[in-house]
Formats: structure tokens, C-alpha cells, sequence
């Protein structure tokens, strides 16, 4: 397992994109992950999230968002995800819910981009803690610390994570906005470059 120093750093300039059923599995991932990841298709469709994340990650995490997930349209998390040759990067995280032509909830995107380097040190000691309480004393206990932790920033789960990154909802959707993949029309050079 490679240190959090080791992992791969994504490009601020593109993002990934996963979307994932109600039930937590992947039915679609853009080229911009499989590029990172060297995961294929095949290899994570309809696979459970967890599959795609660090075993280093606390398990709460996943319980954590399926939570979180309940309270807001649209949040932001922080992973710490693993390529196919087990190789680690972390990834800021603007979840958004998503809903059928009926108006029916079917789960959600996750857009991904590159978390800052002051972000990672902070969650990775957090998460270490996490899982170091999940080790002796279980899940539930782990989960009674993370909502007390939060809890005494009088923060919700979401200031919470924009609070590590050190950004405000205004900015992290600024964040989000920037992806070179999107743009079908290449940018000019300017003449004074």
C-alpha cells in the first residue's frame, strides 16, 4: 500500500465522473477515470462503490455519504480511491443526486477533481483516526466520533468538508465548473504567450 505522499495527483483541469445507482454500484465512469486509474469499463460496472476506494479508507465513510446523501441535493466528500495497480489519490467530491424522467430518485453523480495538498494532510489524520477507532471499537463508534468532531465546529457534514478544503460553496462550484474535457472548442494561444 502506497503512502498518502506516493499517490498519484490528478490534473485541477479535468474531472471524473461517476455515476452510481441507489444501491451504491457504478453504472458509468468517464475516460478521464479509466485514464487515471487504469481501471476498464468492465472491471467496475456495477461493482459497489467501495471497490474503486482505498482499503486504507475508513469503512465509515461509505456509511457516512449513504447519510449524508439523504440530507442534501448536493454535497461535497472527500475519498481516498485506488487505481487498478493499487496506486492511491484523493479526490474532492461534488456529489449530486440524481432522478429518472419520472422524477424518481436513481442515485447519484460524483465529479471528482484534484484535492489540495493542505486538504489531504488534514483528512488523511482524520481518516487514520477513523480507522484506527473502527480497529478496536467498531463502526458505530467511529461514526459517534466523526458526528461529535463535526459537531463541536458547529458544522454541518457539507461546511465540513468545504471547511478542510478551505473553500466556500461558492467557490467549490467554481472548482467544478472547470473541466478541459467539457469544452468540445479548443482555446486559442494568445499572441502574448
Amino acid at each position: 500500500m502506497k503512502n498518502t505522499k506516493d499517490c498519484i495527483h490528478l490534473n485541477a483541469a479535468k474531472k471524473m465522473k461517476i455515476k452510481i445507482d441507489d444501491q451504491a454500484r457504478i453504472l458509468y465512469v468517464n475516460d478521464y477515470f479509466t485514464n487515471v486509474t487504469n481501471f476498464k469499463v468492465s472491471d467496475v460496472i456495477l461493482k459497489d462503490f467501495n471497490y474503486i476506494l482505498d482499503p486504507s479508507m475508513p469503512k465509515l465513510a461509505k456509511d457516512k455519504l449513504d447519510e449524508v446523501a439523504h440530507q442534501f441535493e448536493e454535497f461535497y466528500f472527500i475519498y481516498k480511491g485506488i487505481t487498478k495497480n493499487e496506486d492511491c489519490y484523493w479526490g474532492f467530491v461534488k456529489v449530486t443526486q440524481r432522478f429518472n424522467n419520472q422524477n424518481e430518485f436513481v442515485g447519484y453523480l460524483l465529479e471528482v477533481k484534484m484535492l489540495p495538498t493542505a486538504a489531504i494532510n488534514k483528512i488523511d489524520k482524520l481518516y487514520n483516526v477513523l480507522s484506527e477507532i473502527e480497529k478496536n471499537a467498531g463502526i458505530e463508534a467511529a461514526k459517534k466520533y466523526l458526528d461529535g468532531f463535526i459537531e463541536e465546529k458547529n458544522m454541518n457534514f457539507n461546511e465540513f468538508m468545504l471547511a478542510l478544503v478551505e473553500v466556500d460553496e461558492k467557490k467549490a462550484q467554481k472548482y467544478f465548473e472547470i473541466d478541459e474535457d467539457a469544452s468540445p472548442v479548443k482555446k486559442k494561444k494568445r499572441g502574448w504567450f
